[in-house]
C-alpha cells in the first residue's frame, strides 16, 4: 500500500523536499504545510520550494514564510509533490524534484498522470489535505494546532466550504477532531475569503453581469477577455462561489482570455464529472473541479468548443 511506504520513507529518510502546483490555493499550501510541520516535528530537514508566491489571504498559515521561490543550494533524498496531477504542474520546480533519490506523489485527482516512484492516488477523497492527514496520524494521535488550522483550511477550502459532493461523514470526523486542537474557524474563513479589495469585486462583478445558461438551466457560464490575477485573493473561486448561488445550474464555467489562450476552469455540483470536459481539451482535475486550457484560440471559439462537447457528450 503506497500509504504503508509513504510512512516507511518518511520514518527512514533524513532530508525532503516539498512542493505543489502553480496557482496554489488552499489544499496545495495546507497539504504541504501541514507535511512540513510533521516532518520538523520528526526532526527531519525539510524545505518548500513552490513556483508561485503565497497569495496575502494564505500568508496567515502557520510556517508560511518558510516557503522559497529559490532551489535549495543542495539535493535531497526524498521529493514529495502533493496536489499536482502532472510534473509539469510544479512549474520551474520540476528540475530539482527529478534530482531527488525517491519522488512521491500525493494526489486525489483522478487525471494524475503517476509521475513518480511512489504515486498514492485517491480520486475519492475530498481534498490532498485529507491524505496528509492519515499520514500525519501514523506518526502522531494528535495533531499539533498548527498542522490542524493548516489541514483544516486545506479541506475546507477544496470542499467549497463543505458543500461539494466529496464532503461526507469521514470529512466531518476528520474536521472535529481539527477543532478539538482549539483552531479558529471563523478566522480562517475571514483570511481566506475576507481579504478583497473594492476592485477586486468591481471586477468580479462585472465579470458575473454577464453570465449565461444554457441546456435548460443545467449549464452557466461567464467569460473576460481581460482577466487579471489579484494578490489578495483567488478571483476564480469568488466567481464561482457566486455562481453557487444559481438555482438547478450544474456546471459552471468560467472563460479568460490571457493573451493568445484561454484559460478554462469547470466546477460541477455534484451530478457530472468536470474532469471528464476537462480532459478532452487536454487539462484535467476531478468530478466536482477542472480544468484546463485551449492554445491560439479565442473566446468565442473557446466557448462553442467546450459547449458543444458539453451537449455532445455529457448531456
Amino acid at each position: 500500500m503506497s500509504l504503508k511506504k509513504i510512512t516507511e520513507i518518511i520514518k527512514n529518510k533524513k532530508s525532503f523536499l516539498l512542493s505543489t502546483h502553480q496557482d496554489v490555493e488552499g489544499d496545495a499550501l495546507g497539504s504541504e504545510l501541514a507535511l512540513f510541520s510533521l516532518l520538523r516535528r520528526l526532526r527531519k530537514e525539510v524545505y518548500i520550494y513552490n513556483s508561485d508566491k503565497t497569495p496575502l489571504n494564505y500568508r496567515f498559515l502557520p510556517f508560511s514564510s518558510y516557503i522559497k521561490n529559490r532551489p535549495p543550494q543542495k539535493e535531497f533524498e526524498v521529493g514529495i509533490v502533493v496536489d499536482a496531477s502532472d510534473i509539469s504542474r510544479v512549474g520551474v520546480v520540476r528540475n530539482s524534484f527529478l534530482k531527488t533519490k525517491i519522488l512521491i506523489n500525493i494526489d486525489h485527482h483522478i487525471s494524475n498522470t503517476k509521475f513518480g516512484d511512489i504515486n498514492w492516488i485517491e480520486p475519492k477523497v475530498s481534498s490532498a489535505a485529507e491524505m496528509v492527514y492519515k499520514i500525519y496520524k501514523r506518526f502522531f494521535p494528535n495533531i499539533s494546532k498548527n498542522a490542524s488550522i493548516c489541514l483544516y483550511t486545506g479541506i475546507f477550502t477544496d470542499t467549497g466550504c463543505f458543500s461539494y459532493s466529496y464532503t461526507n461523514s469521514q470529512v466531518h470526523r476528520i474536521v472535529s477532531e481539527l477543532l478539538n486542537s482549539g483552531i479558529a474557524p471563523v478566522k480562517i474563513y475571514h483570511e481566506v475569503y475576507s481579504s478583497f479589495k473594492v476592485r477586486d469585486i468591481s471586477f468580479v462583478g462585472r465579470i458575473l453581469s454577464g453570465v449565461k445558461c444554457g441546456f435548460k438551466g443545467k449549464v452557466c457560464w461567464v467569460k473576460t477577455s481581460q482577466w487579471k490575477d489579484s494578490s489578495s485573493g483567488d478571483l476564480t473561486e469568488a466567481i464561482f462561489y457566486n455562481l453557487r448561488f444559481i438555482k438547478d445550474a450544474e456546471v459552471l464555467i468560467l472563460f479568460k482570455q490571457i493573451g493568445k489562450n484561454v484559460r478554462v476552469n469547470f466546477r460541477s455540483t455534484g451530478r457530472i464529472d468536470v474532469n471528464r470536459v476537462a480532459k478532452f481539451f487536454g487539462g484535467g482535475g476531478h468530478k466536482g473541479a477542472a480544468g484546463t486550457t485551449l492554445k491560439d484560440t479565442s473566446l468565442f471559439q473557446a466557448q462553442r468548443k467546450v459547449l458543444s462537447f458539453i451537449k455532445s457528450h455529457i448531456l
